[in-house]
Order: structure tokens, then C-alpha cells, then sequence
């Protein structure tokens, strides 16, 4: 192992990484300081050895490649994909064919800087420290210009009508026992203006929208920003927790609205019951792969609070037997039961049925993997890719959704997804939604969205 303490901060090393330019290949995982329990490092890689995407290839080589990579000598930083996991238990419907199943970038060495402590080393396998230390010195820090917001067009793949009827077929399918909750999202398309790069989205949610959880990834032919607060798991010490999220309100205006927003969360039976049969759909699935006995609970519907919203949260850990594989955790958990609903299997049916387009990376899953021979002790730590915006050739697209169920009232579960847009629609510099909305749609957006 290789290790060399580094004087930058990390605002300033991500100030000039992002600033590199197109020679480099970068890749980000960022906690951004936010209060979130074992959400504490920065790590980033530039120019991966090896940088390899899959698509349609049959589920069981994938699940080998997985094994592969998640138990290598190098550290690889990876998105899976949420339709990934239709192909993988059989659910039928259309894959967004722009979407690599996995995408994965191999690296020797990594920047790593620990909030805790607050050291920051470079290191790893070899002793290649001297080059990424001149592509630093190389590169100028940028500075974050928020500048003016612009028209930008939105299109939805859902009007405000259709969204309600959904919402409502939903709660029909509850009423006939085919699912207890569904997780309903819409897709967002935005067309961005050339001045709009992915670099300024992601530094905007740095400094504007802080999370636990947040990413930037350069891959072959897109750019991945995420602005996710929620993990899927981590896996480190054969200890395996997932913290699944449910339950949401915007931040106030004032401190008093703030405070009463926060309390009303809290108090809410439907978000607590939300939340509560997603940790039960999870202590199931860990289950499948945890000692017998060791799955326990730690917290449930914890108050998580954020820039701009409040969250409940809940941790369910356990002991993974000796012969659970990394392939082995993915078939038991992907995708995440927070952003499916339960039981997972037969809503994921009512998913693909009621969602006009194939969801892509929204709702898959962000990794990292460390293995022996860095600084830090070897670790697997996955996000949801919730909030997670894919940009393609100056077209940006992300979901944006909630848990349905027997309670919901559509016109406010309509709202929240748009709660949850905001921030991504403030990084991506969008004022108001132009054309595509009919305007009897647009004006139900809520105020101060977009």
C-alpha cells in the first residue's frame, strides 16, 4: 500500500478535479459534510485503468462480472442500473437501451479524505502519485458562478391528469391486495442550454443542496450528478445495513414553519407507516443472507434533515453469513425496496405496467468499492440513485416520485415529487417550464418550483 497525506481541502481538490478537463476521466463520491450516520469520506478517482460498460448481456454473466469486480484487488466505482433489476427477476417491459446495465471504473489509487479526522491521503497499489499530482497542479480552481436562471424546457412523461390516475389505479390495486405501497415516479427530460455543463450542476449541489450521498461520474458517453441522502447498503466487517428512506416534507420558510413541518413529518401514521413496510420488506431480504438471528432494526423513522427537505429514515443491519458473494447480496436486495414498494416482486409489475418510459439509472443503484491495500479498511457502500440526473449530449433526465398508498392523497403525492425536483431543477439553472407543459397543467405545479 501506497499513502500520501495531502494538504488540499477537499473543496479546493474538487474545485480543480472538476476543472481537469476532457483529457481525464473523473469520478466523485462526496458526503458533503451532511449529517448522516457512517456517511463521512470524500473519495475520488481520475483516469481509471480500465473503464467497461455492459448492456443485455444474460443475467448470469453480469452477476459474475459483478463478483469479479466487488472482490478484485482494484477499487472500482460503478452504477447499476434500475432495469437491471426487471431483467433480473424476470419482469418483462422495455430497458432504457441508452443505459448500460453496470457500468464500472477500476482504479489503483484513490483520493480519499476523511471528515471525521480530517485527513485526506492519496492512496493505493502503486506509486503513480506523481501524475495525479500534476494533473492537480495542472488544473485552475473553478469558481461556482450560479448566474441567471433560464427557460428551460421540462417535459414530463406524465400530465398532472395522468399522475393523479395513477395514483389512483395504485390505491385500486392496494384495495384488491396486489401491492401494500407502489413507488410512482415521473421522468423529467430537460433540454440544457451549451452553457449548462455537468461539472457546474454538480458543484451547485455541493454548495446548495449538500446530501450524504452525493456523485459525480464521467462515463463514455454521459455524465451522471446525484444528489441522493439515501443508502442502499454497506457492507464492511461482513456487518451488511441498508437506511431506507420514507417520508418527506419540504423545508420552511421561516423557522416556525420549519419546526411545524418537521413535527407534522414526525406525527404522520401514513409516512411512519411507509416507512415501516419497507423496513419490514427489507429485514425479509436481509434475512436471505444474514445469519440466522443477527437482522435487527437500529433505528426507525429517525428524522433526517437536509437544505431542502426533511426525511424519515430507518438502519436494519445484520451478520452476512460466511458464503454470501457480492452477486449473491444484489439478487437478494436490487432494487431497493424503498424505491419499488411491497411486496417488492408484484409491485414491480404494477411499476413497469404504470410507468410510460423505462426508469434507467433513476431508482438503480451508485457503488463504491474499496478492497485491502488502502487507507481506509475495505468496504462496499451503495446509494439509491435517487435524485440522480443522467445528462446526455446537453439532454439532462431524472425521476422523481414517492411511495403510494391506501392514504395518499394524489394531488399532494403530485406535489411532493415535484418537492423532490426542485433542488435538481436549481442546479440545472431552470426557471420555469416552457412549452411542453398545456398550461393547465404547469400552473399546478406549487409554487417556487420551477
Amino acid at each position: 500500500m501506497t499513502t500520501r497525506q495531502v494538504k488540499s481541502s477537499p473543496d479546493e481538490m474538487i474545485a480543480k478535479i472538476l476543472n481537469v478537463g476532457r483529457d481525464h476521466s473523473v469520478c466523485i463520491l462526496d458526503s458533503c459534510n451532511a449529517s448522516h450516520p457512517s456517511a463521512d469520506r470524500l473519495i475520488v478517482g481520475i483516469d481509471p485503468i480500465e473503464r467497461f460498460e455492459m448492456r443485455d448481456h444474460d443475467v448470469e454473466g453480469l452477476l459474475a462480472t459483478i463478483d469479479d469486480v466487488l472482490t478484485g484487488d482494484k477499487a472500482a466505482i460503478f452504477t447499476v442500473s434500475y432495469d437491471f433489476g426487471n431483467r433480473l427477476h424476470g419482469i418483462g417491459g422495455s430497458n432504457d437501451s441508452s443505459e448500460p446495465d453496470i457500468f464500472v471504473a477500476l482504479f489503483d489509487e484513490l483520493f480519499i479524505h476523511n471528515c471525521g479526522d480530517e485527513t485526506t491521503s492519496l492512496t493505493g497499489h502503486k506509486t503513480g502519485s506523481e501524475n495525479f499530482n500534476e494533473i492537480l497542479r495542472s488544473a485552475d480552481a473553478a469558481i461556482l458562478d450560479d448566474g441567471p436562471k433560464q427557460e428551460l424546457e421540462i417535459e414530463p412523461n406524465f400530465t398532472r391528469s395522468e399522475y393523479l390516475a395513477a395514483v389512483e389505479e395504485i390505491k385500486e390495486r392496494i384495495k384488491r391486495g396486489d401491492t401494500y405501497q407502489t413507488n410512482l415516479t415521473q421522468r423529467l427530460t430537460i433540454e440544457l442550454s451549451n452553457e449548462v455543463l455537468p461539472q457546474d450542476v454538480f458543484r451547485h449541489i455541493r454548495k446548495n443542496s449538500p446530501v450524504p450521498f452525493a456523485g459525480y461520474i464521467e462515463r463514455p458517453t454521459s455524465t451522471v450528478v446525484s444528489a441522493s441522502p439515501e443508502r442502499f447498503f454497506r457492507v464492511a466487517h461482513r456487518m451488511i445495513e441498508a437506511s431506507p428512506i420514507k417520508g418527506t416534507r419540504p423545508r420552511g420558510r421561516t423557522a416556525d414553519e420549519d419546526d411545524q413541518l418537521l413535527r407534522e413529518l414526525i406525527n404522520s401514521s401514513k409516512d411512519r407507516a411507509e416507512n415501516t413496510m419497507i423496513v419490514d420488506l427489507l429485514r425479509n431480504d436481509l434475512g436471505r443472507l444474514c445469519e440466522y438471528g443477527s437482522v435487527r432494526v437500529s433505528k426507525l423513522c429517525e428524522p433526517m434533515t437536509l437544505p431542502a427537505v426533511h426525511h424519515l429514515y430507518s438502519t436494519i443491519d445484520g451478520r452476512l453469513r460466511s458464503d454470501a458473494k457480492p452477486s449473491d447480496i444484489i439478487s437478494a436486495l436490487f432494487p431497493c425496496g424503498s424505491i419499488t414498494g411491497a411486496p417488492k416482486l408484484s409491485t414491480m409489475r404494477i411499476i413497469d405496467e404504470l410507468e410510460p418510459d423505462a426508469r434507467g439509472l433513476s431508482m438503480g443503484a451508485i457503488g463504491v468499492y474499496v478492497p485491502q491495500g488502502f487507507s481506509i479498511p475495505p468496504v462496499l457502500d451503495l446509494s439509491v440513485a435517487i435524485r440522480t440526473i443522467v445528462i446526455r449530449e446537453s439532454v439532462a433526465s431524472f425521476n422523481v416520485g414517492g411511495g403510494i398508498t391506501i392514504d395518499s392523497d394524489p394531488v399532494s403525492e403530485y406535489q411532493e415529487s415535484w418537492t423532490k425536483a426542485k433542488p435538481l431543477l436549481d442546479a440545472l439553472g431552470c426557471e420555469r417550464p416552457r412549452s411542453t407543459f398545456d398550461r393547465s397543467d404547469a400552473e399546478h405545479i406549487p409554487t417556487g418550483v420551477v
